[in-house]
């Protein structure tokens, strides 16, 4: 609001509140918190089961004003990624198979994706539209995204999934580059530790 970035959005999900704006190619970014998880409604089967309501900006932009200009706390990561495909289910079924992850909670255009309890780490949507175009290389807009392993296991599990579903694949010391059916480019990488 300082820097008079217009927002595109605001909305409570129960397990967190949000606010959406975009970058200057036109990516989506949310900036959210998430409440504690014992507030999240986590049902039996281990779906989070959460909801889009608006909520009142100003409440978080007085909330702790800041006295110095701001900037994001070092270490911060990205907590999710939304991502527009084709056919959310297709989506979300390569990304189980490959990575290992649980689809946490799905409408007929989405699917939302999490390792271990969480409510997202990964989102897809059909929201571009059916008739959506495979990525390009070197387009405005998401040139790729990293998922940081920090257990060797699921580094090699993802790994050996991958061949097994025939990805073509981009190998470095450092990371693998995979690429999904939508053409969209994410890197593996293991985290030393």
């Amino acid at each position: 609001m300082d820097n008079k970035i217009v927002l595109v959005g605001a909305s409570d999900h129960d397990y967190s509140e949000a606010i959406y704006l975009e970058d200057l190619e036109g990516n989506g970014i949310e900036v959210y918190r998430d409440r504690p998880m014992s507030n999240w409604d986590i049902r039996e089967n281990g779906q989070i089961v959460g909801d889009t309501r608006p909520f009142v900006e100003e409440e978080i932009y007085h909330l702790g004003k800041p006295q110095v200009p701001y900037r994001l706390p070092h270490g911060t990561r990205m907590g999710h990624v939304h991502l527009s495909v084709k056919d959310s289910r297709a989506s979300c079924q390569f990304y189980q198979q490959l990575l290992g992850v649980d689809n946490k909670f799905s409408l007929p255009s989405a699917s939302w994706l999490a390792s271990g309890h969480y409510h997202h780490h990964l989102a897809v949507n059909e929201w571009g539209g059916k008739e959506l175009k495979a990525r390009k290389t070197l387009l405005p807009g998401l040139a790729y995204y990293t998922i940081i392993y920090q257990d060797m296991v699921h580094f090699y599990h993802s790994l050996q999934q991958a061949k097994r579903m025939n990805l073509q694949l981009e190998l470095s010391p450092q990371e693998v580059i995979v690429q999904d059916p939508d053409g969209i480019r994410f890197k593996l990488i293991l985290e030393k530790g």
